[in-house]
């Protein structure tokens, strides 16, 4: 059986194998064999569980940004606009 699932639990970079995980904790999954559930059809199940779990931190990021240029762009003086996060 093959699964390739996004969880809450962080990742160990170790790639280890979960035969006995805790099905509480998947949130997303790009791939499941048996029986066939997921199976996307461009077959990037690891890079698109990649792409899902890195959103967690990016969309946050983006937002940020996004709010620190409109910021900018909506005062009269942009050295009074409030800077990003991380800025």
């Amino acid at each position: 059986m093959g699964l390739v699932a996004i969880s809450t639990v962080p990742d160990t970079g170790r790639d280890e194998h979960r035969p006995d995980f805790d099905h509480h904790q998947i949130v997303a999954a790009t791939l499941v064999q048996q029986p066939s559930y997921v199976d996307v059809a461009d077959a990037h199940w690891d890079e698109n569980a990649r792409f899902i779990a890195n959103a967690r931190q990016g969309i946050p990021r983006l937002t940020a940004e996004i709010r620190h240029v409109r910021a900018l762009l909506s005062a009269d003086d942009p050295a009074e606009a409030v800077p990003a996060k991380g800025h």
